[in-house]
Formats: C-alpha cells, sequence, structure tokens
C-alpha cells in the first residue's frame, strides 16, 4: 500500500511540473526579440588587403554561378578558398607562349596569370574576365580602381587576410590531361559534351590510355609509383586492383584538359571489355603518381569534383 502511494505521488508531481513547464511563456514568443546583428564593418577592410579584396571584388563578381563558384579554380566561395586556390598556384590556361608559371606569383603583377586574364584575352577566344557578372557587382563602374587594387596587393607580397606572408611548398603531382587510341589507330577518341568520358567503339579489342602529368620540380617521366585503378562505379575503387603505368621511352603530344598541347609520358594498354559490360556501360579510372617530395598522389580522388571523375573514365559506344 505505501509503495502504491508512493508511486502516486512521484507521478502526480511530475504531472504538475510538467504542466508548469508548459505554462510557462517562451522567450522566442517576446515581439521585441530581433534577430542578431553583425556589428563588423566593412568599410574598415583595407582595399588593398585580401579581405578588402574578397569581399568587393572576388565574392561579388567572380564567385558566381558557373564561374568560380567552386566549379572551378580558382575557387572565390570563401576567403580561404580564394586565397589557397591563387597563390603560387600553377597556371593551367597559360598564353601561347607559357609565360606564366603562377596564377599568382607575390611582389610580381606582371608575372601573375591573374592580372593578365583581368587586362588581356590571354589567347585570343578566352576572353577578358571577368566574363559574366552579378547584378549586385560595381565592377563595371570600378574596374580600374579594382584593377589597381589587385595590383597593390600582389606588389605587397601577396599577404593572406591575416597578413601572413605565404609560404611556397613543393606541390603534389598535377594532371594536364588524358587521352585514348583504339586498336593502334593515332587519331584520339573523342569525348562526351564539355569534356565527357572517352567514347570507345564497342568494337574496340586494344584501348591504349595516356596521361599528362607535372610537377613543379621533378621531370614527369622521373615520377614514381606510377598505378593505375579501374572500376565500375565512379567513387567506389576498394576492390579495384593497382596495374602499372608505363613510362614511355619519348613522350607524345596532344591536347590536354583545357585544349592547349601537352606532354603524355604515361600510358596503359587494356581490353576495354574487361572493365565494362558491353554498349552504354561506363569505366572509370584513378593514377596514382609520387615525387620526391610527397606522398603518392590518387588523380582524382575522392574529394575531386564530379566532372574530373568524369573525365577519367570511359563509355562502350555502339
Amino acid at each position: 500500500m505505501r509503495k502504491s502511494l508512493l508511486l502516486f505521488s512521484l507521478v502526480f508531481t511530475a504531472f504538475i511540473i510538467s504542466c508548469q513547464d508548459e505554462n510557462k511563456d517562451n522567450p522566442f514568443d517576446n515581439p521585441d526579440l530581433k534577430e542578431p546583428v553583425d556589428t563588423f564593418n566593412t568599410d574598415t577592410l583595407d582595399p588593398r588587403s585580401f579581405a578588402g579584396i574578397h569581399y568587393k571584388i572576388f565574392r561579388p563578381t567572380c564567385a558566381n554561378s558557373g564561374c568560380h563558384d567552386g566549379t572551378f579554380e580558382p575557387d572565390f566561395r570563401t576567403i580561404e578558398s580564394s586565397y589557397n586556390t591563387l597563390v603560387y598556384q600553377p597556371v593551367i590556361k597559360n598564353d601561347p607562349g607559357n609565360s606564366f608559371e603562377y596564377r599568382v606569383l607575390p611582389g610580381s603583377p606582371n608575372g601573375s596569370v591573374l592580372m593578365n586574364r583581368l587586362t588581356v584575352d590571354i589567347d585570343g577566344q578566352s576572353g577578358i574576365m571577368p566574363l559574366s557578372i552579378d547584378p549586385g557587382s560595381d565592377w563595371p563602374t570600378m574596374e580600374n580602381t579594382y584593377e589597381g587594387y589587385i595590383r597593390d596587393w600582389i606588389n605587397n607580397g601577396a599577404q593572406d587576410q591575416f597578413g601572413n606572408p605565404p609560404v611556397q611548398g613543393n606541390r603534389e603531382p598535377q594532371m594536364l590531361g588524358v587521352v585514348a587510341f583504339a586498336d593502334g589507330n593515332n587519331t584520339p577518341l573523342l569525348r562526351g559534351a564539355g569534356n565527357g568520358p572517352i567514347e570507345v567503339p564497342s568494337s574496340t579489342q586494344s584501348l591504349e590510355i595516356w596521361i599528362a602529368f607535372e610537377d613543379d620540380e621533378q621531370a614527369t617521366n622521373q615520377l614514381g609509383y606510377n598505378k593505375i585503378k579501374f572500376s565500375s562505379d565512379i567513387n567506389d575503387f576498394n576492390s579495384s586492383p593497382e596495374e602499372s603505368l608505363s613510362i614511355n621511352g619519348s613522350s607524345i603530344t596532344a591536347a590536354g584538359y583545357f585544349g592547349d598541347p601537352v606532354a603524355y609520358w604515361h600510358r596503359i594498354t587494356i581490353d576495354p571489355s574487361v572493365y565494362t559490360n558491353g554498349i552504354g556501360t561506363f569505366a572509370y579510372f584513378r593514377a596514382t603518381v609520387q615525387d620526391n617530395s610527397n606522398d603518392p598522389t590518387e588523380i582524382p580522388n575522392e574529394g575531386s569534383f564530379q566532372y574530373i571523375k568524369e573525365y577519367f573514365a570511359f563509355l562502350v559506344i555502339p
């Protein structure tokens, strides 16, 4: 009996407390409650600092949809991604004379392809950046002023948002292009639209895949490791065995990812039917190479953009 009364008292007390809690005022119903206000004053940003340049130029003008919004580098979405994809980063689209090594070379606006892209049509067909401008950007009226800010920032050493000078490290090897040839033919196979997968005719018995790399300190034909994996799944290579990439005795020259001629040293010859299952099926591949300063570098890797993963692939067609 006493146990029953004790249990009843505990339940009744919990009920009363819960009712009292339900009757309490919700602090978020207060009509005087306002959203927090960002008190950071952007007017105090030095327009020649990287923070000022990102806030005034890169973010509103360059990070628009389909441009430098993470679709390709430089990535101007955040201040960190902007800096890390500009300073001492390799040039992908160069001028006909290959005059530039870096997107931003600290202390040298004229040696930075960024300044060149803002003022010159680099190859007569790429246009002057920015190619498209969001309605919120004041670039059309401030172009000369903003170009001056960027030039001054580079001249002053291209410091980061905290005022730290950049540090140049040894980059991992980079990919320049992938081409393939069928059954000893000297004409590269075509790709799907927008640098899509290589289109391999279903009758192909011997597929020769060539991959072009570059490294900032080591000759491409001196890279180590040199392995490749194939998979029918664009993201799952866990059970794929590694195969060897051969380094040819001499390079071939063919179009790279951006259409420029590049030197290809690494190759592998395969029977495409081993990795596919008939017309309409894909085979994806990832290459791994290593320079003298870094761990083995897988290209593409788990964090690569989808379009790069699709570039490293072939599709069987009729």
